[in-house]
């Protein structure tokens, strides 16, 4: 029995307070004398000893009641009920990435695990780490092992790719705060050589612990993958197509295999993969191939499809499918309000056909639209923002979100304060040089120039300029600068929406870029950026986390995931829950699933398709290599030499005394406390009658 407040016992000192009022002499007062009875004082009194209590059951009664009470604010409890001596921590680190799921190893490891947590001792303290994506904690030190084994069976397997470093990281931060004498990591995994090499030249940070890896295949395993699916839409005698390729991975011997291609869950096409059967071949490094295949489609409709090996012909299924997704092409609208001879040009029907449906104003009245059929992206030259309509229109627009491209042709002090308002500061143009100039710097990383970036769509040097306005802009990414370093682009800061400006007007006088092969795609890129055209999205892996941020035109408080059927577009079945996450500042952060496949992307719990994520497992998962016991182990543990090391590492079992916390959780101060208000109570009924028999 031990005390959790020690100090509370000198409340004994109260049972003095009882003693002395039984002892102490009770002079009445305010008495009123009676002639009959004034001389009973002078009577005799009967021998007795005054300071001798009268009543000694109730006297030890109030003392027992006090002392109950002092013990139980003491708080007394059985240490050796909750004593425990921990011989060893052990952390259990499950591989739960897709390699490990060939031959069923992660189904077997997880029944494995889960039956050791069941028969720990409970001088081992247990600790379940998942490497997944991330290093995921299942169970720590002192949770209840019947919950850990509960959380390990409800692992299911997934297409993840983690790293060691980070799960062995994790698994030693939790040892640093464990009381084992023996501190363990039991690495259940397959040892993939590719996941081994990944930080491999990390500093040594396993100070005194042992680390125990399951014996894995010496040899590799046979396996056929496919992977990087890239598909586009093409165009041949008026009808779409699709065309798309996809790398095929092979590793070891294989028989004949057909690769099958699906959109919207009916096949499309088919391509034979013939059989490996050398020996030679088999034992060498993983080989790749491309696969490829077309079909036509409606190229307003999105293009939902998935690649897959025609059959289970090897021990990793999960590798043997990918998926892909293509936007349909959708018409943009651009109101056009320029007076350029070569922007009309470009931009008419003949020129866009399919692409932009343009509306061109020359006239004010021209602009009243209402907001469903507003355009997508607002172009204009400056000296039309005389108009306040069209100065409404371009801030209307912004704050909607959709596209403005501005090229600033004129410079007055109303187009002056418009700018302002917009960030942008105007001041005179630039004087004509002797000799036209080109750009001295492009921003090829940026999507507009990118495109341009090989000479495919024309050469973006041999465009010059010969006059331009000088502008400052407090809140921009400049994009491209003069010959003497002023900016001739930039996308300025104004609102939701995406602003392009020009600091210069397509017009000969300006610049030759309007009789340039690049002039058309370029303005066609630029156009669709401002826009906002979503893109393909194949490049996630399972259980990646991403940073979504709104299209332009888009205005959504919450973005909604789930899994989509190919064949209906709708919610898939026996698949995630549906996600809802929140949109802040035109961003939503959330993580993908762990499982291959297509995740719908809908805004505000629409019905409308917004975007489509597409999930696939990483190449390097399906190179079935292995390395037991690893190499890298070695450079990662190290010995201390102090003192504290060697306690750490003795044979001798620790024991743990009871927290605070514990020992609160006994019930002996209830008990206690209970017992002396019980007493108390007695205590008063009993003196309550004695003094009405007085």
């Amino acid at each position: 029995m031990s005390l959790l407040y020690p100090l509370m016992a000198l409340g004994a000192l109260a049972l003095g307070v009882p003693i002395w009022l039984h002892l102490r002499r009770r002079d009445e007062k305010n008495l009123v004398e009676f002639p009959t009875l004034r001389f009973l004082d002078d009577q005799p009194v009967a021998q007795a000893r005054p300071m001798w209590p009268r009543n000694w059951p109730l006297l030890l009664l109030r003392m027992l009641c006090l002392l109950l009470l002092v013990a139980a604010f003491t708080w007394p409890y059985h240490e050796n009920e909750q004593t425990i001596i921990i011989e060893e921590s052990r952390v259990y680190i499950l591989d739960n990435t897709l390699s490990h799921q060939v031959g069923s190893r992660f189904s077997t490891a997880q029944d494995k695990l889960a039956e050791q947590i069941d028969a720990a001792d409970i001088r081992v303290q247990i600790g379940v780490i998942e490497l997944g994506s991330t290093a995921r904690v299942l169970a720590r030190f002192g949770d209840d092992n019947s919950a850990a084994a509960a959380s390990v069976r409800k692992l299911s397997p997934s297409a993840e790719r983690g790293d060691f470093v980070d799960a062995f990281r994790t698994a030693a931060e939790m040892l640093s705060t464990s009381l084992g004498a023996k501190r363990r990591i039991v690495l259940l995994s397959d040892s993939q050589t590719n996941q081994w090499l990944l930080d491999a030249d990390t500093p040594p940070f396993l100070q005194n612990i042992e680390v125990e890896v399951l014996k894995v295949p010496d040899k590799s395993v046979d396996n056929l993958a496919l992977s990087a699916p890239q598909a586009r839409r093409s165009t041949r005698d008026g009808e779409a197509w699709v065309e798309v390729a996809v790398t095929v991975q092979s590793q070891g011997t294989h028989g004949p295999v057909d690769i099958v291609f699906r959109d919207r869950g009916q096949e499309v096409d088919r391509v034979s993969l013939q059989p490996v059967s050398d020996t030679a071949e088999a034992e060498a490094a993983t080989t790749f191939g491309t696969a490829f295949a077309q079909w036509k489609t409606d190229s307003t409709n999105w293009t939902v499809a998935e690649i897959t090996l025609d059959d289970n012909v090897d021990d990793l299924p999960g590798d043997n499918r990918v998926v892909f997704s293509i936007p349909p092409i959708r018409e943009g609208k651009v109101d056009l309000i320029a007076d350029s001879f070569f922007l009309r040009r470009a931009l008419s029907p003949e020129v866009m056909k399919g692409r932009w449906n343009i509306s061109v104003a020359d006239q004010d009245d021209l602009l009243d639209r209402d907001e469903e059929s507003g355009p997508d992206v607002l172009c204009l030259e400056s000296h039309r923002l005389k108009s306040a309509k069209v100065r409404s229109l371009v801030r209307d627009a912004l704050s909607a979100g959709r596209g403005v491209i501005l090229f600033v042709d004129k410079i007055t002090p109303v187009i002056s304060g418009f700018l302002r308002d917009m960030g942008i500061e105007a001041e005179a143009s630039q004087d004509e040089p002797v000799q036209p100039a080109t750009f001295r710097y492009v921003y090829a990383e940026h999507p507009v120039f990118d495109p341009f970036r090989t000479a495919k769509y024309g050469n973006l040097a041999e465009v010059e300029f010969k006059n331009y306005r000088r502008l400052k802009v407090r809140d921009a990414t400049s994009l491209a600068f003069s010959a003497s370093g002023d900016p001739l682009m930039f996308e300025a800061n104004a609102g939701p929406g995406r602003l392009l400006v020009f600091s210069f007007a397509f017009d000969r006088s300006d610049t030759n870029w309007p009789i340039h092969p690049t002039f058309i795609p370029f303005l066609d890129q630029a156009l669709q950026y401002v826009r906002g055209k979503p893109a393909t999205w194949t490049s996630f892996q399972p259980a990646e986390s991403v940073v979504w941020e709104l299209p332009a035109g888009v205005q959504a408080e919450q973005v909604v995931l789930s899994a989509l059927d190919p064949a209906t577009l709708g919610v898939a079945a026996d698949a995630f829950e549906p996600l809802v996450v929140d949109v802040n500042e035109r961003k939503a952060t959330f993580a993908l699933p762990s499982q291959v496949g297509h995740v719908a992307v809908r805004y505000d719990l629409a019905e409308t398709l917004g975007a489509i994520l597409d999930v696939n497992a990483s190449p390097l998962e399906s190179e079935l290599r292995y390395e037991s016991p690893p190499t890298v182990l070695a450079g990662w543990q190290r010995t201390a030499d102090n003192d504290a090391s060697e306690t750490l590492a003795s044979d001798e079992p620790t024991t743990i005394s009871l927290s605070k916390m514990e020992a609160l959780q006994q019930r002996n101060w209830w008990y206690l406390l209970t017992a002396a208000m019980a007493l108390f109570m007695v205590e008063t009924i009993w003196g309550l009658t004695a003094k009405h028999k007085q």
